[in-house]
């Protein structure tokens, strides 16, 4: 997410078997960002997609996941097919204890009807 622009309305999550594999994007008044993953990417350990799936989710729903994400070693994201996103971060404490920390969002049905208008 460092690359992104978090205070920006929305996050746009694209994944396709098809390049760009994963793409995050972001959307607002100050413009929009976006980040490519190829997923043959070192930070890609395992991309499974059979469509194209396109979702937008409230950036002020997904932030708060994001001090997760600063703490973890791994992180999965999965998407359902009605667009529910689910982060799961896996972290170790300094006792190499591991924890699992996970996030659920739906998606942003007023942005999921804007895009289905275009």
């Amino acid at each position: 997410f460092a690359e992104l622009d978090l205070s920006n309305d929305c996050l746009q999550l694209l994944l396709s078997p098809d390049s760009p594999h994963f793409r995050l994007s972001t959307f607002g008044y100050m413009g929009s960002a976006h980040a490519d993953y190829p997923k043959d990417s070192e930070m890609v350990e395992c991309f499974e997609c059979r469509q194209t799936q396109v979702y937008r989710y409230k950036v002020c729903l997904i932030k708060p996941s994001t001090k997760a994400l600063n703490l973890s070693c791994k992180v999965s994201v999965r998407i359902d097919t009605r667009g529910f996103l689910s982060l799961q971060y896996m972290i170790k404490s300094e006792e190499n204890q591991v924890s699992f920390v996970e996030f659920l969002c739906a998606p942003d049905e007023e942005m999921e009807e804007e895009l289905d208008d275009l």
